[in-house]
């Protein structure tokens, strides 16, 4: 290595394939990569945050593996074509959302509601209403109300509409017949002088003038400003709502900018019900910005609020919320790829950390260590680490601050805590600044792999996928687990009373994420408690009360199985046998039947098509 920048380049080859190919570039700060070659280059290894303006995408992990680790150039090869297929697979919609100047000004003083239209109207679009006095140019509303309409409002109020321009001939007979003078020539009607007299409306032939006349009216604007005198308690609280104090934050909302939805949503296996409002609730419960609601359609992110912070992400037990810049099947598919040297340690940062660990390594190789960009850290989740450790990482190092990764730091403590149950050994997940780092990596020996590495079926989802690697780690290590899991963590043992279940599976319909499963050949109601997240909406849901969730449950070859919970006898048909429902079922509909005495139940023992014949023949 010399003095300038080394990095890899994965370059086409003529067959279609492509090739790496080590390079020292004649780089400057600020200036983006130069190459008189001419290549078509795939990836390079660098820091994109650093480097700017490059045709092709540059990957840290590349560069920290290639200049930081002891790779062949075929492990090399591989870690880029993975980068590669990773960073083409992101898909998430990015647009540029343009400003919307348009606002409502409500003030109490005419003379101030004016003042402001004076001073901003050239800025803002402005929609003034007054609450008390008159102006020509400004309503007085009566009756506001408002009501947030999605990131906006909508305002609903009254105004007085005495003179109606389309019926007026403006033939002037009006003004000289108001004896408050009140009428002005621009068909202004001040009402803080009128005193009802009505002699306008006598002597306006066309019918134009109606002094009691009212409008309701209604406007929507993404934004009200309450000039000072104004009740704060006029309007519920909204994002939406500034008071004249706050004018530079409304002010600093004004400017077109980038929306990259990036944290995606999967109604398909989310476990919250819009229809019952009932369900997990964990990303609502972690954002701090306000980004995250729940409503009939399930659940809805807010791009322009979001700050991808990642920590509804990492909390969500199934998958159904994603980070679509590493999403979990990229992050399953890039770490088989890569095939992960056995007992090695595995270190993943940001951009800017890894930035900084690779400027205070210079020199240095680390022996059995990778190297991992994901960002945002705070959205790695119990399935990244156990999937890791399946696949031979002895050690997991994440380089970053806990204190600013919460949700993370909760999943790594669950982790660290399953591990030492089974396994009785030292954290094998850690937070680490780079200075600590580097003297893990230097003075101590990497810690054996927990278990044979494990190579994942068919990715399906983030809950399967953990709960197959679970599995492995319970089956390497011969032990039994009981686990009491805080509620943060979506897991818990479901307990069916088969007294009261009469098999009407009211409890299957919601289970998206199919920890509750029937076996309609043997009737019985069948429950995988690794697949379970402890939402709650079986309970909830279950008419005979029969359900309720265990906090505890144990880690053992049971929880990855179906357990049945309750069998039903059949109910089959008395004239041809088949079988048309259970036994619990047909007597609760006949008990409730027997309190109706005008219900015929004399055929309800027969099945669809026997019971059609049946009343054809009485």
């Amino acid at each position: 290595m010399g003095n300038l920048f080394s990095t890899y380049l994965l370059l086409p080859d003529n067959a279609g394939a492509s090739f790496l190919q080590e390079a020292e570039i004649d780089f400057h700060p600020g200036e983006s990569f130069s190459f008189d070659s001419g290549e078509n280059i795939l990836l390079a290894g660098g820091f994109a945050s650093f480097i700017p303006d490059t045709a092709f995408p540059l990957s840290s992990t590349l560069q920290l593996n290639s200049d930081r680790g002891l790779f062949s150039q075929d492990q090399l090869g591989r870690i880029a074509r993975a980068e590669l297929d990773r960073i083409n697979s992101i898909n998430f919609r990015s647009y540029i959302m343009e400003a919307d100047n348009r606002v409502c000004v409500i003030g109490e003083d005419p003379a101030a509601v004016s003042n402001f239209l004076d001073t901003y109207g050239g800025l803002l679009s402005i929609e003034p209403l007054l609450l008390n006095g008159e102006h020509s140019e400004i309503p007085t509303a009566a009756e506001l109300t408002f009501n947030v309409d999605g990131s906006g409002l909508r305002l609903e109020y009254v105004v007085r509409v005495p003179i109606r321009n389309d019926l007026c001939t403006y033939c002037g007979a009006c003004g000289p017949a108001c004896p408050e003078k009140s009428i002005s020539p621009d068909l202004f009607l001040d009402f803080t002088t009128c005193t009802l007299c009505r002699e306008c409306e006598v002597v306006c032939e066309p019918g134009a003038i109606d002094v009691v006349r009212t409008e309701n009216r209604v406007m929507e604007v993404p934004a009200v400003i309450l000039l000072d005198g104004v009740e704060t308690d006029l309007v519920e609280e909204s994002d939406s709502v500034y008071h004249e104090k706050d004018l530079q934050g409304y002010l600093k909302t004004l400017f077109s900018c980038q929306i990259d939805e990036v944290v995606v949503w999967d109604r398909s296996i989310c476990q919250y019900s819009g229809r019952f409002g009932v369900g997990c609730t964990l990303c609502l419960d972690s954002c701090n910005f306000g980004a995250v609601s729940l409503g009939k359609e399930g659940v809805t992110i807010d791009p322009v609020k979001c700050e991808e912070c990642g920590g509804c992400v990492s909390v969500c037990p199934t998958g159904a919320l994603q980070n679509g810049r590493y999403d979990d099947h990229s992050f399953t598919d890039f770490i088989q790829s890569v095939d992960l040297v056995a007992d090695s340690t595995v270190v993943i940062g940001e951009e800017a950390s890894l930035h900084e660990l690779w400027w205070q390594t210079r020199g240095k190789r680390f022996e059995n260590v990778f190297f991992l960009e994901y960002s945002p850290l705070q959205s790695l989740t119990l399935f990244h680490f156990m999937l890791l450790l399946n696949r031979g990482a002895g050690r997991v190092l994440l380089l970053g601050d806990e204190r600013r990764t919460a949700e993370v730091t909760r999943q790594v403590s669950f982790a660290n805590s399953l591990v030492a149950s089974l396994f009785s050994t030292s954290e094998r997940i850690l937070f680490c600044g780079v200075e600590e780092i580097q003297r893990i990596l230097a003075g101590e020996v990497q810690p054996a792999a927990l278990s044979h590495k494990n190579e994942q079926g068919r990715f399906v989802n983030r809950r399967c996928a953990l709960s197959e690697d679970l599995q492995s780690l319970v089956e390497s290590s011969g032990k039994v687990a009981e686990v009491h899991p805080k509620n943060f963590i979506s897991f818990a043992d479901l307990v069916c009373d088969r007294d009261k279940c009469t098999q009407c599976l009211a409890c299957l319909n919601d289970c998206r994420i199919q920890a509750l499963g029937a076996d309609k050949t043997q009737l019985t109601l069948n429950h995988i408690g690794s697949m379970c997240v402890a939402c709650g909406i079986c309970v909830h849901v279950c008419p005979e009360d029969a359900l309720h969730l265990s906090p505890k449950f144990k880690l053992n070859s049971r929880f990855f199985k179906p357990v049945e919970m309750a069998r039903a006898e059949p109910m089959a048909c008395k004239s041809c046998g088949k079988v048309f429902g259970t036994r619990k079922s047909f007597e609760r509909v006949m008990a409730i039947l027997s309190e109706k005495e005008t219900v015929d139940t004399s055929h309800f023992e027969y099945c669809d098509t026997c019971r059609v014949v049946k009343l054809f023949e009485s």
